[in-house]
């Protein structure tokens, strides 16, 4: 059955072999399908919040696979060298195709995946119904630092975008540190997605380095960071704090109590820069957001 038709869906397409690509155009449920999933040997499967469910479509081949990396690195791998080393590849759009099969690696150090068995396609789009709760959390001046905490694929990413163009069209100047080019997925110096009228962008570029440039040329009130993974990671958020600059960032933990037991997390809250957190859940097939006081919140 032949679904509404959504524009953040049919531009991930792009990236697949055209008979792919035209069997999935029309899938029921594109407008809530967070991820497509193809496995080698196996039908595909979309991926919304109420969890994963195969389609009755043929198997994935191998090589199906193979052209997917192809297509989604513009047929120039090498290019694209960098990314493969973390195991994806971001798409025009902001989308990401994720990697998996038999890593290879060079003196101890990944440089990619070959003989792939399985390709996750994340679907990025733009946050809708959440303004209003967004613009009520900011508060008045001055800014806050937030953390915004969810398992991975509940919507960090699409919520902090939310709270960038917020506090942007405030007139406050924000920086994103868009490390891995998902988050303003600029095409031409323009972001894909709104972030405000007072944002500026520095892609592909690690966090640490990126924070450096950004608190030097930019003079931002707020820093956006996606994705707290390492302690270098950590180590940008606290030479922001050191420099007075406000911080938004994402993590990956179920609740606070989960964000605590976590080292790199604990490393994090030990900056004391976070005064409160987001955490996004699911519940009955929807997202869910409550605010929290880092402070008070008890395990």
């Amino acid at each position: 059955m032949e679904g509404k038709r959504d524009n953040a869906f049919q531009q991930a397409l792009r990236c697949l072999p055209p008979l792919r690509a035209s069997q999935l155009t029309a899938l029921a449920e594109q407008d809530a399908a967070e991820e497509v999933r193809f496995r080698a040997g196996w039908p595909p499967a979309v991926k919304t919040m109420c969890g994963e469910r195969q389609l009755t479509l043929p198997p994935v081949s191998a090589e199906e696979l193979r052209e997917m990396l192809s297509r989604a690195a513009r047929y120039s791998v090498h290019s694209y060298a960098e990314s493969l080393r973390q195991g994806f590849v971001t798409l025009a759009g902001g989308h990401r195709l994720g990697l998996c099969g038999t890593v290879a690696s060079e003196n101890g150090q990944v440089v990619g995946v070959r003989g792939l068995s399985s390709v996750n396609l994340r679907i990025a789009r733009q946050a809708e119904g959440i303004a209003e709760k967004v613009t009520g959390w900011i508060g008045e001046e001055p800014l806050r630092s937030v953390l915004l905490v969810s398992p991975p694929g509940f919507g960090k990413t699409t919520l902090l975008r939310e709270w960038v163009r917020a506090v942007s069209e405030r007139g406050n100047t924000v920086a994103v540190a868009d490390e891995r080019g998902e988050v303003a997925a600029l095409s031409d110096g323009v972001p894909q997605f709104a972030l405000g009228r007072c944002t500026d962008v520095l892609e592909g570029c690690a966090k640490k380095q990126a924070a450096m440039i950004l608190l030097k040329t930019m003079s931002p009130a707020l820093i956006a960071f996606d994705e707290i993974t390492a302690p270098e990671d950590v180590e940008a958020v606290s030479l922001a704090a050191h420099c007075g600059v406000a911080v938004i960032a994402t993590a990956h933990a179920r609740d606070i109590c989960d964000l605590r037991k976590r080292p790199i997390y604990r490393n994090l809250l030990a900056l004391h820069l976070f005064e409160k957190a987001v955490v996004i859940c699911c519940q009955d097939g929807k997202r869910t957001y409550r605010m929290e006081k880092l402070e008070e919140s008890s395990c």
